[in-house]
């Protein structure tokens, strides 16, 4: 872009016509010459081969002269020859012209647009339109580029707006399984024990689950309205400690089913906290079910407040995050290599680390000392410190 327009199609053909107009009537000049001189050629052999028989004294010398030279097969071709001659001649110097215009100044910029044009109809954006060509063409040419690249971009947006969709969607069945799960072990345990469980337990057990409900009722709602992810807002509320632990605890249990699962609580039960609990439970049921993917027999859970900082911890006795997850853990929709379970989107600790950063925090993983994999997400409960 930003070439000068020195060398205009119309201004470049004029040019082009000048100096054939020039080469044109140099041959016709010559072309009459030659037949000119030709003539007065065969008219001069003519006249001596007449003069050489007949006496030069007879009066009908110079007539007989023309009609002897104009009876002949020759002198007509040339006399009457230069009328084709001279057509013909001009049209070769337009032919010639036109085809050394076309190609040296038109072919070059129509064959790039013809390629970029054939491309771009094959959704095959990654080239560039380059053109030497200073003239309408060659500005052509750059305007082309410049379209193909508004092109790519937009194509690019949509693209990343597609895999936003995309990544919000699986988020959002990966994290209506785990409620979900916790609602059927509910439902089991008062199918199994039916009239055995005592009226104040099923009460308990029916809060509990409309809670799971409401819970899924809040998180449709705010998911809805996302285009991505990182378009969720915390909803910071006071909550204490110990009832946080009592959430973690028991839905830790209904989650893990036959694994053996402990809770520790590190902290004073009296301690008050200042988060997004929904959040908090969201990343921790992440988590325990990442662990129960690879824990052999059992899975445990601590969690401590430590300088405002809300810290739960879930470890397996499994074995543990090879190097390649230690280091890609994070990216959205990478699965281990031995991984084959078809209903694993590879989102949950990119979602974790997402969450947890949005609450002020951050997470971690590593490999515990007595084997089996350990994943740390942290949050800050501090009044004024949540990131929204």
């Amino acid at each position: 872009m930003g070439k000068v327009n020195n060398k205009s199609i119309p201004a470049v053909l004029l040019r082009y016509l000048i100096v054939c107009f020039v080469i044109c009537a140099a041959g016709v000049f010559v072309i009459c010459l030659l037949s000119d001189r030709l003539e007065m050629s065969l008219k001069a052999a003519s006249m001596k081969a007449w003069s050489g028989s007949h006496t030069s004294g007879q009066a009908y010398e110079y007539a007989a002269d023309v009609r002897n030279v104009s009876d002949s097969r020759i002198y007509p071709a040339v006399h009457y020859g230069r009328y084709l001659v001279i057509p013909l001649w001009s049209v070769l110097c337009l032919w010639v012209t036109i085809n050394r215009f076309y190609k040296k100044e038109m072919k070059r910029p129509i064959d790039t647009l013809t390629q970029a044009a054939e491309k771009i109809l094959s959704d095959d954006l990654d080239f560039t339109v380059k053109c030497d060509s200073d003239n309408e063409l060659g500005q052509l040419c750059d305007s082309f580029e410049q379209m193909k690249c508004d092109l790519y971009e937009s194509n690019y947006v949509l693209w990343k707006s597609l895999e936003e969709r995309k990544r919000l969607n699986s988020a959002f069945s990966h994290d209506l399984r785990t409620p979900i799960t916790v609602l059927k072990g509910y439902t089991e345990l008062i199918s199994r024990f039916g009239n055995g469980i005592s009226p104040e337990k099923q009460s308990e057990i029916i809060s509990k689950m409309s809670g799971q409900v409401s819970r899924l009722e809040r998180y449709t709602e705010k998911m809805t309205g996302l285009h991505k992810l990182e378009d969720i807002i915390p909803e910071p509320e006071r909550c204490s400690f110990e009832k946080l632990c009592g959430q973690l605890s028991e839905t830790g249990s209904l989650l893990c089913g036959n694994f053996s699962f402990t809770f520790n609580a590190g902290s004073e039960n009296d301690v008050m906290l200042c988060t997004d609990t929904g959040i908090v439970m969201q990343v921790f049921e992440n988590i325990i079910g990442n662990a129960l993917r690879y824990a052999e027999s059992s899975i445990g859970c601590s969690a401590a407040v430590n300088d405002d900082i809300l810290s739960i911890t879930v470890t397996d006795d499994g074995k543990g995050f090879s190097d390649e997850a230690l280091r890609r853990a994070w990216q959205p929709f990478y699965r281990d290599e031995t991984s084959d379970e078809k209903e694993h989107f590879g989102l949950g600790l990119y979602i974790c680390r997402l969450l947890c950063k949005k609450c002020g925090g951050d997470i971690s993983v590593s490999n515990s000392v007595s084997g089996g994999g350990s994943v740390t997400a942290a949050f800050s409960v501090k009044d004024q410190k949540v990131d929204k």
